[in-house]
């Protein structure tokens, strides 16, 4: 999934990463941490959506760690954040759902779907990603056990091939319905 997501906005230096230690002795969360790196707390993106433009480029051009990244790398975000802005509400509920899911997957799983899962699917003819996106649209909000019990019925992946099943498998425990797109970069 590629719209709408500054995840990789981090400054190249080493300095950036270290946590940041406040006068009280308490600890502030790195720029990692802000993007969403284990904290319990909404990650730094989700909080800029929350902003109004005008707010959220204030606090861009306050941003020393912004102001250090390339132009290319200035204009990606912002064009990034522009495309939310013109998101129906349904559109970014969907996107935020799926920001979700991926941020709670263990970094195996993650890996398997960026080197596995996801290089398969670009490569997959249109069709056949029309028959597991349809499939998928039926799993969708299945209980797992449930899921699991269609997923076992040669009646519902007759025709499909081992590759196609192994995919909607995949895709399935995903909760997803539709193409397998990560959000941004993330790792």
């Amino acid at each position: 999934m590629g719209p709408a997501h500054g995840n990789n906005f981090q400054p190249n230096n080493n300095y950036n990463n270290r946590p940041n230690v406040d006068r009280s002795g308490g600890t502030r969360m790195t720029p990692r941490q802000q993007l969403g790196g284990g904290s319990a707390r909404p990650p730094f993106v989700d909080r800029m959506r929350d902003l109004t433009p005008q707010q959220r480029d204030r606090v861009l051009q306050n941003s020393r760690a912004f102001q250090n990244l390339a132009p290319e790398q200035q204009n990606r975000i912002r064009n990034q954040f522009s495309q939310w802005d013109r998101m129906s509400p349904g559109q970014r509920a969907d996107l935020r759902e799926k920001e979700n899911t991926w941020r709670s997957l263990t970094p195996e799983q993650r890996d398997h779907i960026k080197n596995d899962v996801l290089p398969q699917w670009r490569q997959m003819p249109w069709q056949r990603q029309q028959v597991i996106q349809q499939k998928l649209g039926v799993l969708q909000n299945m209980p797992e056990s449930a899921r699991n019990q269609r997923l076992a019925d040669p009646n519902f992946t007759r025709g499909m091939s081992d590759s196609d099943r192994s995919m909607l498998h995949d895709l399935s425990h995903l909760h997803v319905g539709g193409a397998p797109d990560p959000p941004g970069n993330e790792q």
